[in-house]
């Protein structure tokens, strides 16, 4: 990969993502992202509760912006019909490269927040439609009460982005 090119590859620095010139520039929402991950985490029970902002209602689910953006305008608390919720940030990226240097950012970024309590699974592949759709590392907590934490880079026809999903491992695609 030329210097140029990695000039122009988001950092993520927590979960700060600022982008090349072809990319929405991303920001900090927070000042300090790993203790709002760790508040997030805590307030899992809630369906987090305390991060609803303005709803958008759709048949099966409702759709909140967040209340504390880790990433600046990119984050949505989802309520589904059954009460599950999750707290989930996603970015664009101009091409695979800039999504791959985003993902492996972030899953390094998630691991250093959440310390060692928390087990991090092998990289899967994602299927979506019985093709192949990018991958996802996921993070599991000892404590059977708190949510799963996943990372995963969407490559699926010519979408190329990275959200990162906060709540239960129950909802494998998402999780």
């Amino acid at each position: 990969m030329s210097y140029k090119m990695l000039k122009c590859v988001p950092l993520l620095i927590g979960f700060s993502l600022s982008g090349c010139a072809v990319q929405e520039k991303l920001s900090l929402g927070v000042e300090n992202p790993c203790a709002s991950l760790q508040n997030i985490v805590a307030d899992y029970d809630s369906g987090f509760a305390s991060y609803r902002g303005k709803a958008s209602s759709f048949n099966s689910m409702t759709v909140f912006r967040a209340k504390e953006q880790i990433i600046s305008g990119h984050c949505e608390v989802w309520a589904w019909a059954n009460n599950d919720s999750a707290y989930i940030c996603s970015s664009t990226a101009p091409n695979e490269d800039v999504a791959s240097a985003m993902y492996e950012k972030s899953i390094a970024s998630v691991a250093q927040c959440i310390g060692n309590t928390w087990k991090q699974e092998a990289e899967a592949e994602r299927i979506r439609d019985g093709e192949a759709a990018g991958v996802a590392t996921r993070f599991a907590a000892q404590k059977a009460d708190t949510p799963g934490i996943a990372v995963h880079r969407v490559d699926y026809r010519s979408d190329n982005s990275v959200y990162i999903y906060i709540g239960p491992t129950s909802r494998r695609d998402h999780f």
